[in-house]
């Protein structure tokens, strides 16, 4: 053979193995598109909500959503939300999607009803997508799981004046599995709030004297959801105030299974177009499956009781310590009211402890055992004054 029918032959053989590897290294990693998006609809729907879009556009492992609107549980009107991406899409052994990364566009819209308002939002984003496969019998395949989510920046106009904004807001999910409980944290790095436009004239000069015109802060949440049994446990729901204080929220339930939350958002959408009234009784039918097992209130103060304190004592002409004298003296006939003389004692010293110096205050439910809501919501409408024991609730401060 001559050396360049070799070459020739090499060349050839070189060229097809080439494009042979290209073809299949491209069939390798692209993805079906339209597959793909149906997919994210039907499961987006379930969460109660609704996602359109125009078409769709693949390349590789990136998919383009274009024009998509987006309608939230409970929303009647959706946004436009431009051009959704997804990235890094895979396919799934046994069927479903892997998703990298979904990005929504910069967004813009008037809430309902509020033609002067404007809300913006920027930088939203979802990691760690999984879609499960269509037809799936595991009650978890009807949810769209994500293991980390985040917005840059909320900002809210009202009649042309920026009344709120929040920064940086993260969520981070552990995977969901009906072996484990799901762990969950959540975090507004910051916020803040102009009070200068509240119309109440009172209300005005109050938060004008204490210099609370303007507040800040940031927001820390957490917690776990234990899927089959519906155990939802808020560790930490706290409201943080720069010079202002902590309010604090902790919650356990059980009961909030998934069969709870389809209930909740078919009650959502048949209510639409319903009286408050005709809601609200649809929401306590659901509440009935629900279980109280504690929950707490705590307030740390950071400056804002003193200043209310003397704030007071100046606008009904008197010393700041006469008024927290009249306060001792008066709780304890207000306490009595409760029917409950053993409470009525504990909130009196605990009330009394704060006023004197003013730390933290905490008002907490912890009942033997956990109480069907059913049973709570009875004991509410018969005798409200018994929930204090049902429900074992004490207080406490500077704790």
């Amino acid at each position: 053979m001559r050396p360049t029918t070799s070459l020739k032959s090499g060349l050839h053989l070189m060229a097809a193995t080439t494009a042979l590897v290209v073809v299949f290294a491209g069939s390798a990693y692209a993805v079906d598109g339209n597959a793909v998006a149906a997919r994210l609809k039907a499961v987006y729907g379930e969460q109660g909500g609704t996602l359109e879009f125009g078409n769709v556009e693949t390349n590789g492992s990136t998919i383009v959503l274009k024009d998509t609107k987006i309608s939230a549980t409970g929303v009647k009107e959706s946004f436009k939300a431009g051009d959704v991406t997804l990235t890094d899409v895979n396919d799934i052994s046994g069927g479903g999607f892997k998703i990298g990364s979904l990005t929504v566009p910069d967004i813009s819209f008037n809430p309902e009803g509020e033609a002067d308002s404007k809300v913006a939002v920027e930088g939203i984003k979802l990691e760690g997508i999984t879609l499960p496969a269509e037809g799936a019998t595991d009650p978890l395949a009807k949810m769209m799981q994500y293991e980390k989510g985040g917005v840059k920046q909320i900002n809210v106009n009202a009649k042309g004046k920026d009344v709120f904004s929040a920064s940086n807001l993260t969520v981070k999910i552990s995977p969901l599995t009906a072996s484990a409980p799901v762990v969950f944290t959540s975090n507004v790095e910051s916020f803040k709030a102009d009070l200068t436009g509240v119309e109440d004239p009172k209300t005005k000069d109050a938060l004008k004297a204490l210099g609370y015109e303007t507040v800040s802060g940031k927001i820390d949440f957490n917690g776990s959801w234990n899927v089959p049994d519906g155990r939802l446990n808020l560790d930490k729901f706290d409201f943080i105030a720069d010079n202002a204080g902590t309010l604090g929220f902790k919650l356990d339930i059980s009961g909030y299974t998934l069969d709870f939350i389809k209930g909740m958002q078919e009650a959502v959408k048949k209510g639409e177009g319903k009286t408050d009234e005709a809601q609200g009784m649809a929401m306590l039918g659901l509440m009935q499956q629900l279980s109280f097992t504690g929950a707490s209130i705590r307030f740390d103060d950071g400056s804002v009781t003193n200043k209310a304190l003397d704030y007071a004592a100046k606008q009904q002409g008197m010393k700041r310590d006469d008024l927290v004298n009249q306060g001792k003296a008066i709780l304890p006939m207000m306490a009595a009211q409760l029917g409950n003389a053993e409470f009525a004692q504990a909130l009196g010293t605990a009330v009394s402890a704060y006023l004197d110096s003013p730390k933290n205050i905490e008002i907490k439910a912890a009942p033997a055992k956990s109480v069907p809501f059913a049973i709570i919501a009875a004991g509410g409408m018969a005798d409200p004054k018994s929930l204090i024991k049902t429900l074992g609730v004490t207080v406490n401060a500077n704790q």
